[in-house]
């Protein structure tokens, strides 16, 4: 009795109390000893958020964060039931998140499927099997930090009752209510901080969840590939666009250009070029090769089009949607009110006609494009990334201070 007596004694000693539990999270934040993870909807095909989401935790990792990307597997309905069919039983596959796509290299980024079970991705390994990987549950420590994307109320309800730091990571305003119940609020899930993407989305989000707690990130744009060409022989009397979002906004696209070759018959020479099936590169390089932008998108939470149009020294033409409104100004593109078919495919041939005489200055224009893409440089948004981690890591050290007894 007395041997288990001492035994019971020397487990409740080393039991931790709260204030070492304090400390030692503390300790792991200052010493850089805390994980990031990135929530990420696995998608395989190009995604400027996604994009965005990447290269943030591409940046963190290189400072010295401990980053995992996480994301909830998606099953290949085609690869299952070949795959059952041919072993008489069932076989969930799932699709392997392997954004190959992204112009920078993520090979040092580690990309986690969360579940508690091994499972089979739809990717024949070298002895010709379907590659097995171990999900992972979300273990996280007070230290910790869960970022997860706006369109996912889901994933924060499940993550209520995580000891770390949860922040929202918000690229756009449209899918910020989408997903939620009339009346619902980040707030009710636990969360107050937001990393907001521009300044209409904050504008946005200050106006339905009053009392939440916004840093601001400015995304760059990567003059490697996105730079004006050498001759101005390069530019040539094109229009690129981008078919935007579902067939409705395509539809809207299609007609302004069918209107602007209605309206000026004399221009119906004049090309199109729909930017799509392209890696970063064709599009840079074709955009750069048209002397014209059109675009359609009118409900970008940011819109970085436009910039690369701008970087490209191609003249942007179209809507002045509600997400670019801190850049977008009178002096770097041809706006119109957002939706706007008819006039946007008037303005579009007004500009042509101005270019085609040789009444836009290359150099003052340009000027004007530079002076607005100095606010976002990829040098400054890897920065501010940083920054704001930092912030973030000061002020969970003072709220767990704040805790101890």
């Amino acid at each position: 009795m007395e041997k288990q007596s001492e035994v019971q004694e020397v487990q409740e000693v080393k039991q931790p109390t709260q204030n070492e539990i304090i400390d030692k999270a503390i300790k792991n934040l200052r010493e850089k000893k805390s994980k990031v993870y990135f929530y990420c909807p696995p998608m395989n095909t190009p995604s400027g958020g996604i994009g965005v989401i990447l290269r943030a935790a591409k940046n963190l990792s290189e400072d010295g964060f401990d980053v995992t990307i996480v994301y909830e597997p998606q099953q290949d309905q085609r690869a299952s039931y070949e795959a059952s069919s041919k072993a008489k039983k069932q076989i969930d596959i799932f699709n392997k998140f392997n954004p190959t796509w992204v112009d920078f290299d993520i090979s040092s980024l580690e990309f986690k499927p969360l579940g508690d079970k091994d499972i089979m991705f739809n990717v024949i390994g070298e002895d010709g099997k379907n590659e097995t990987t171990k999900c992972i549950p979300l273990n996280v420590n007070p230290e910790d930090f869960l970022i997860i994307p706006e369109g996912f109320p889901n994933v924060m309800k499940k993550t209520m009752q995580v000891s770390c730091k949860r922040i929202v990571f918000a690229q756009s305003w449209f899918y910020v209510l989408n997903a939620m119940q009339p009346g619902e609020k980040w707030q009710h899930f636990g969360i107050t901080d937001v990393i907001s993407a521009s300044d209409a989305i904050t504008e946005y989000l200050v106006s339905i969840m009053p009392g939440l707690k916004i840093k601001d990130f400015k995304q760059g744009i990567n003059r490697e590939y996105f730079k004006v060409p050498e001759k101005v022989s390069d530019k040539l009397p094109m229009v690129a666009f981008s078919g935007g979002r579902g067939e409705e906004s395509r539809a809207k696209t299609y007609n302004i250009i069918k209107t602007f070759y209605s309206f000026y018959p004399h221009l119906k020479w004049i090309r199109f070029q729909e930017l799509a099936g392209m890696d970063r590169e064709q599009f840079s390089d074709m955009l750069a090769s048209c002397a014209f932008y059109l675009y359609t998108d009118d409900i970008a939470g940011f819109g970085t089009a436009p910039l690369e149009a701008m970087a490209c020294g191609t003249h942007t033409v179209g809507w002045a949607a509600f997400g670019g409104k801190e850049y977008m100004n009178e002096e770097n593109g041809f706006w119109c009110n957002n939706g706007d078919i008819f006039v946007a495919a008037e303005i579009l041939g007004i500009a042509i006609d101005k270019w085609l005489n040789g009444d836009m200055d290359k150099e003052d224009i340009q000027s004007k494009y530079e002076e607005t893409l100095s606010k976002y440089t990829t040098e400054g948004e890897k920065e501010n990334m940083l920054n704001l981690l930092n912030q973030y890591t000061d002020e969970r050290i003072k709220e767990l201070e704040s805790l101890k007894q």
